[in-house]
């Protein structure tokens, strides 16, 4: 199968690997930023004389608004399609980089990252569902598995890149950066065509669009696995919140020592999906969830007992962690869309949003009074992934159907099930 083979509808402009460039360059928008001023984050309370509390909100609010356009925007394009709310989101995502960079107190910062998230959060909804709408079903887990090691890259190259900048020049010009970003993915998103097509719109109001997140909501098998999943994100976001403090302030690093260890971590965590690519042809969904599930849990063991020795202990038993995050996210974001029909926008949204709330949660806890952050972020992934695995035996022991992951029901038990989960509300 050649890549035009790939498309449920042509893109004459973008074309196959053009609308694949597209999504990856909108899924660097989030982590870049979110990473790409972390060196800057030690220093910015002293920059706009403030605590350090108020800095932190530059990033819990930017997560928290960004979980907000997710679970907005997601659903208007079910209703209006995908292109206009690209569009739109890609616009108000560069016009709140560029206010940021001008900002001239932590208030004007704190909100235009709030206007920058917005406009993120639809970004990322849509191009969620553009993956469900334009590319054959065989093809789906291969994208999501790329659009996710760009997810992780973009960790690898921004913190770095704002560390570089600080050195050359100063944290604004970071923000003037992610603005470009917007510029170029602006580009690409006016030579995007629409996949989906007005007879397959929701046909109701804008609210009645938004209540479709209620019916997507409903399905347990959906709502269930997509809990579950998504607690991998809580501890990751934690690191992410704290990690320049941990490797700047507890281990004493510099802002280019703090970005090579971040980097490294993560540019190794993007044989994540690689490796669920590989072992998929051996092994199934279920059983690699129990494993991921395990392995995590005993990384924050070791990282309670060796990770506050050395950075190099940290950033190893962090990174065990990382990897398992990274290998859950494609297969099981293809398995939630597949329980949906239609409804590929609000589904989209619900699968971001409900990632990016728990993450938001970790950002929370992580500024925690703990003892140190090191012993923080190990707690949260021991308590988050014991809480998970828990839940986890329980799906699996339940009746709920969840096709892709309990294919291997019996039959009398998967007709119950979906008896009690029509198709059409499933659908709907």
């Amino acid at each position: 199968m050649n890549m035009k083979q790939w498309l449920v509808q042509p893109q004459r402009k973008l074309g196959p690997l053009g609308l694949v460039v597209l999504l990856v360059v909108s899924s660097l928008v989030t982590p870049l930023s979110l990473d790409m001023y972390t060196p800057a984050v030690p220093h910015m309370a002293e920059l706009f004389s403030t605590s350090t509390g108020m800095v932190n909100l530059t990033l819990v609010g930017y997560f928290l608004f960004f979980a907000v356009g997710l679970l907005l925007f997601g659903p208007v394009s079910d209703r209006y399609g995908r292109r206009p709310v690209l569009l739109a989101g890609v616009l108000v995502y560069t016009v709140g980089s560029a206010f940021c960079a001008l900002s001239l107190d932590i208030w004007m910062f704190i909100f235009f990252r709030v206007v920058q998230a917005l406009g993120a959060g639809a970004v990322s909804a849509v191009a969620t569902a553009i993956v469900k709408d334009a590319f054959v079903p065989q093809k789906r887990a291969a994208i999501l598995s790329l659009v996710q090691i760009m997810f992780v890259i973009g960790p690898v190259l921004a913190p770095f890149l704002g560390a570089l900048i600080m050195q050359v020049v100063n944290w604004r010009m970071t923000f003037v950066a992610l603005g470009a970003v917007g510029v170029g993915c602006c580009t690409l998103a006016v030579m995007f065509e629409e996949t989906l097509p007005a007879e397959k719109r929701f046909e109701g109001s804008v609210f009645s669009s938004l209540g479709r997140l209620g019916v997507v909501a409903r399905n347990k098998g959906f709502a269930s696995f997509l809990g579950i999943v998504g607690l991998f994100n809580l501890p990751f976001m934690a690191y992410i919140a704290v990690g320049s403090y941990i490797y700047i302030s507890f281990f004493g690093l510099s802002e280019i020592e703090y970005s090579l260890f971040f980097a490294a971590a993560a540019l190794l965590t993007a044989a994540g999906p690689v490796i669920w690519l590989k072992v998929s042809k051996h092994i199934s969904a279920r059983r690699f969830t129990s494993i991921l599930l395990a392995v995590a849990l005993g990384s924050g063991a070791a990282m309670l007992l060796v990770g506050e020795l050395t950075p190099v202990l940290f950033c190893l038993t962090f990174l065990v962690f990382a990897m398992t995050e990274a290998c859950v996210r494609p297969y099981s974001t293809d398995i939630l869309l597949s329980q949906q029909e239609s409804d590929a926008g609000a589904a989209s949204s619900l699968i971001n949003f409900a990632h990016t709330a728990i993450g938001c949660v970790g950002m929370a806890l992580a500024v925690l009074p703990w003892p140190n952050y090191v012993v923080g972020v190990g707690s949260l992934v021991v308590v988050t992934m014991a809480f998970a695995g828990i839940c986890w035996i329980a799906l699996l022991k339940s009746r709920i159907l969840l096709p892709g992951i309990k294919d291997d029901m019996p039959k009398d038990a998967g007709e119950e099930a979906g008896a009690r989960i029509p198709v059409q509300d499933r659908a709907q």
